[in-house]
């Protein structure tokens, strides 16, 4: 019920300051969130359900949108899953940074979310996390649509707006040590995120089902 009152569209930080220094900050510190918390090794887990759905591809064929530093890709690139990888970013500079953290684990390339620069069925699986509340609308409704044209699914992990999300994350990232950027915009993007019959209205196009998980999260699993 505080779902229309928590909503605001206000940019966060990251999204003009991404590839500045004080950006960079921020990441590190998602980063940092990430594995204290464990996000990275669920996201692993869950990505493992869709491939035992899909019959076990060999090689499972992933393509990361968003793919920021590559910290999604870097944990799978470690996972026993027989992964052939790819990222995408937006920003040249993300591009390089995570071509250069995986060190040849995965090919990453620029392009752009709602017009991916790939073949119709060119992989298995599309995975995304913590894009969707930075797109508007119509974007998400592209983005979707990408996913279904080249890949057979997909796992799309985002926010759901809540009260305890925006009053427990500052709580949580405190105790981690993350710093107020990172704060402040993670509270913005809670408040950005979507409704669970949101995101299942989004994902009708996929042969997924929406589950929340953690406190705040949203994802697809297969159906």
């Amino acid at each position: 019920m505080f779902t229309s009152f928590l909503r605001t569209q206000e940019l966060e930080i990251l999204d003009h300051e991404g590839l500045s220094l004080r950006g960079r900050r921020m990441l590190a510190d998602l980063d940092v969130w990430n594995r204290r918390t464990g996000w990275y090794g669920a996201h692993v887990r869950r990505i493992r359900r869709h491939w035992v759905a899909l019959g076990r591809p060999t090689p499972f064929r992933v393509l990361d949108v968003g793919t920021g530093f590559g910290g999604l890709l870097s944990a799978l690139s470690e996972s026993e899953l027989p992964c052939v990888l790819t990222g995408v970013d937006l920003a040249q500079g993300f591009v390089d940074d995570a071509a250069g953290r995986l060190a040849g684990r995965a090919r990453v390339v620029l392009g752009d979310a709602t017009a991916l620069p790939f073949a119709d069925g060119a992989f298995d699986l599309v995975t995304n996390t913590l894009l969707m509340h930075h797109l508007g609308p119509a974007d998400r409704v592209r983005f979707v649509h990408e996913c279904a044209r080249v890949a057979r699914s997909a796992y799309i992990f985002d926010l759901e707006v809540t009260l305890y999300g925006v009053l427990g994350f500052p709580i949580v990232a405190t105790a981690l040590g993350m710093g107020r950027d990172a704060i402040h915009d993670g509270v913005l993007s809670v408040r950005r995120g979507s409704t669970l019959a949101e995101m299942e209205a989004l994902c009708a196009p996929l042969p997924v089902r929406v589950t929340r998980v953690f406190p705040s999260g949203i994802c697809t699993l297969p159906a």
